[in-house]
């Protein structure tokens, strides 16, 4: 074989490896293509979800602002009760003090009724005493104003 048609025989076979080449070159781009549509597409999907959770994002962030509003409220709730708390303890030890007081009082009231019963007992005794020392008395002049008229009688 002459190196002529060597040349056109190798000539003839990279024009079909090239064709071969090409062909497959462009299915493979086709195929990129497709694929770059496709990652087109998810990356259109991705923005869509990316921009939901941006807005659940968001909201979340509101939903923490409102918590930690409430928490915030919730101390100074814990505040005011625990002032009240002190408060009431304080209304407690006055109660007990004022408890204490009138039971002090209470007793020397007790004492005081006891008494005044000791002496309203004397007083009746007394006055019984006294009725019967009176009429005793009325049976003495009695008797010594009829021995003082047989007396005079008699004289």
């Amino acid at each position: 074989m002459s190196e002529a048609k060597i040349l056109e025989m190798l000539v003839s076979r990279f024009d079909q490896l090239d064709k071969s080449l090409d062909n497959k070159f462009e299915q493979i781009d086709k195929r990129f293509d497709q694929i770059d549509k496709r990652l087109d597409d998810h990356d259109k999907r991705f923005d869509q979800i990316d921009k939901r959770l941006d807005d659940h994002d968001k909201r979340f962030d509101q939903v923490d602002q409102r918590f930690n509003s409430i928490e915030t409220k919730l101390a100074e709730h814990d505040q005011r009760f625990d002032k009240l708390d002190n408060v009431l303890a304080e209304q407690d030890i006055k109660f007990f003090n004022i408890n204490k007081t009138l039971k002090k009082h209470s007793n020397q009231l007790d004492e005081l009724n006891y008494t005044i019963n000791k002496i309203h007992d004397q007083t009746a005794r007394l006055s019984l005493e006294q009725g019967k020392l009176a009429m005793k008395i009325d049976q003495l002049k009695n008797s010594s104003t009829e021995k003082d008229e047989k007396k005079l009688n008699s004289i």
